[in-house]
């Protein structure tokens, strides 16, 4: 007899491990595999005319470096401190370090406390009140053993644990993708560091192209008040016609027009700053001289490879692309069966005054064994989804680095081309200067009519203000170069 209950056990283990490898055989058939993640393609050695090969990139120096200006550095620090959108980069930090801490935990066991107590009235011809009954009637049990079968109490006090045993890796790349993700959100913070920096100076820069913009008009305006003086004044002494004086109104009327586009712009520019430092009003204290940045011969780009570690934008989309490619990983684990051990001990009585005894206390420990059979349309197709999203993650990677390259391209040739327009106008506002006072002694001395002055002083305005608005080109190309080539967040 005890041989044949030896040999039936050993039985039962043989089939359960049987059963067991069937099971894994079973739903790992034809398990699809994980692509690997796609370099990107190799970026030029160094940017198109630019012989230097400095990998320390543009994108490196500190904004406090790179903008000297107080006035500036004032608002960029009101602007990083009460921004709405740095304050919900910050919360979606928060948010993902709390899912990289959920997955950590998924790793280990879960702990409960639970507590429970029931009162129950079984029927004469249930399975437990005919239990009940005859229990109470057996002469092997002590008087603290028996039951009340009026109604019969239920008091449970414990710890249940539960596991699920990371054979395949799933947890672990679900904790992974957690973490690249958590790591993305800083990038990403830091990208909107940069972007909110590079919009302030921007800003700031046009505001005070318009202040000088605005000195231009205002002494030009006053030099045709002067012309329209004298102009009345000939006209009274029949030197003039009141065409003349029409014409030196309208070219007054025009400036003076120019003045209130030029006021309207600067409102909307203050009004913007105020928004981007959290404000509804106030007013932007700036320098009244063009703001002083990195020296022009510190504008180094580096070299596009160091570029691209240093740009946030490119760095999240890595990550992104990192952490999609875990997700794919556990997506396969899901082919293979879960293992999962639980187990709990407690204090368990029918009479509250024995809950605590130490005969009360009752333990249990179970393993499953969860496979996928009949899932499989289910599983693949999240499989197919993770693999999707990998690849998408990967020309998202992709796209952002030919962009940040190409940005830094262009701002390059712009800047470029913008100090060879600077000089031309430098050179043509002298030009025009001299021609307007010759004009003004022409016409004096009777040698130059009316139009020809009014000709003069519009060429001359209208390259002022090309000079400046080629300035602020420059300027603002300078900025947009410091955050395409990723500084701004430092």
């Amino acid at each position: 007899m005890r041989k044949n209950v030896t040999t039936m056990s050993l039985i039962i283990k043989r089939s359960g491990w049987f059963l067991f490898a069937l099971v894994i055989a079973a739903s790992s058939c034809k398990v699809p595999r994980v692509a690997q993640v796609k370099p990107l393609e190799a970026v030029p050695a160094q940017y198109p005319d630019i012989s230097s090969r400095d990998s320390a990139a543009l994108g490196n120096v500190p904004r406090a470096l790179f903008f000297s200006d107080p006035d500036l550095q004032r608002i960029i620090t009101d602007v990083l401190q009460y921004n709405p959108e740095i304050r919900m980069a910050l919360e979606r930090i928060n948010m993902a370090g709390a899912s990289l801490r959920q997955s950590r935990g998924a790793l280990l066991p879960g702990i409960s406390a639970l507590a429970r107590a029931s009162g129950t009235r079984y029927g004469k011809y249930t399975m437990e009140g005919v239990g009940n009954f005859d229990t109470n009637l057996s002469g092997n049990i002590e008087d603290d053993q028996r039951v009340n079968t009026n109604i019969t109490p239920d008091f449970w006090l414990g710890l249940a644990a539960s596991w699920e045993l990371d054979l395949w890796g799933k947890l672990r790349q679900q904790k992974k993708a957690a973490a690249h993700r958590f790591w993305a959100t800083k990038a990403a913070h830091q990208w909107v560091v940069s972007m909110l920096v590079s919009q302030t100076a921007t800003a700031y820069y046009e505001l005070v192209a318009l202040d000088k913009e605005a000195g231009i008009l205002k002494e030009h305006l006053a030099i045709q008040e002067r012309a329209l003086e004298i102009v009345k004044m000939q006209k009274e002494a029949g030197r003039a016609t009141s065409l003349a004086i029409l014409q030196f109104e309208a070219q007054l009327l025009e400036t003076k027009s120019a003045q209130r586009a030029n006021q309207r712009q600067q409102e909307l520019l203050i009004h913007l700053l105020n928004r981007l430092r959290g404000k509804y009003e106030g007013s932007v204290e700036r320098s009244a001289a063009w703001p002083s940045m990195v020296a022009e011969g510190s504008l180094q780009p580096g070299v596009p490879a160091a570029m691209l570690a240093t740009r946030p934008d490119v760095q999240e989309a890595a990550l992104q692309l990192n952490a999609a490619h875990a997700d794919a990983k556990a997506a396969r684990a899901a082919f293979f069966p879960n293992i999962t051990l639980s187990a709990y001990t407690a204090f368990n009585a029918f009479n509250p005054n024995l809950v605590f005894s130490l005969s009360s206390i009752g333990a249990q420990m179970l393993g499953g064994l969860t496979a996928p059979i009949f899932q499989g349309h289910q599983i693949r197709g999240r499989f197919a989804i993770a693999h999707a999203e990998q690849e998408q993650a990967f020309q998202q990677y992709r796209d952002r680095a030919l962009t940040a390259y190409n940005e830094v391209v262009d701002e390059l040739r712009k800047l470029a081309y913008g100090r060879e327009i600077q000089d031309l106008k430098l050179q043509q506002v002298a030009a025009l200067s001299e021609g307007v006072e010759v004009a003004n002694e022409l016409y004096l001395n009777g040698y130059a009519d009316y139009l020809e002055i009014i000709t003069a002083q519009k060429s001359k305005i209208a390259t002022q203000l090309e000079l400046i608005n080629t300035q602020r080109e420059m300027a603002l190309s300078v900025i947009a170069l410091y955050r395409a080539s990723g500084g701004g967040w430092q």
